[in-house]
């Protein structure tokens, strides 16, 4: 882990959370790369895991996704102050982008076929960090046969049309049940030590 001192956190935090509502484009779940590149491969302060947890949190607890995340990661890093400037920072753009874009939308013409294959070239663009994104957390998940066994189930579940809070709320007593037997040496643990 890298030696900051707690103002230069902050600064980090700011920085990062700022330039991710005024760049990333593709919501909440868009920005897991930035947040990886810069606290976790570049500064070394977040570990993989602490990545895992925070996609789990974020998508469990209620609110929006990037505001969660800029809670999670600056109360990890920095504490109350942490998740303070961090939604701060999170939040500041976001407001002056989206009253822009209320002033101006009614005036965009949606026929515009300049306009529409910008959209589809940013759509593009977010499913490709998606599924890169997915493949490196995968490699940080996918540590057993029997984890792929449970990935499979759910995933099936899911192109069958159940119910996704179905599926979830099913996955926790699976989830439970793995860890006990991880514990006692019957399969691998799900978790990653991190070096």
């Amino acid at each position: 882990m890298t030696k900051l001192s707690y103002t230069k956190k902050l600064v980090l935090l700011f920085s990062t959370f700022f330039q991710i509502a005024l760049f990333v484009v593709g919501g909440g779940l868009a920005m897991l790369p930035v947040v990886e590149e810069k606290f976790v491969r570049k500064n070394k302060i977040l570990t993989q895991n602490d990545l895992l947890d925070m996609i789990v949190l974020t998508q469990t607890v209620p609110g929006l996704i990037a505001v969660n995340s800029a809670v999670f990661v600056g109360t990890k890093i920095a504490g109350f102050w942490g998740a303070l400037v961090s939604v701060i920072a999170v939040i500041m753009p976001s407001i002056a982008i989206i009253l822009f874009i209320a002033i101006f939308f009614n005036h965009l013409d949606s026929k515009n076929p300049v306009l529409m294959s910008a959209f589809a070239a940013v759509r593009s663009c977010i499913t490709g960090v998606f599924l890169l994104t997915a493949w490196r957390l995968a490699k940080n998940v996918l540590l057993s046969k029997m984890v792929y066994l449970i990935v499979f189930c759910l995933f099936v579940a899911l192109v069958a049309g159940i119910n996704p809070v179905i599926v979830l709320l099913s996955s926790l007593p699976v989830g439970y049940i793995y860890l006990y037997f991880s514990k006692q040496g019957v399969y691998p643990s799900l978790i990653r030590k991190d070096k």
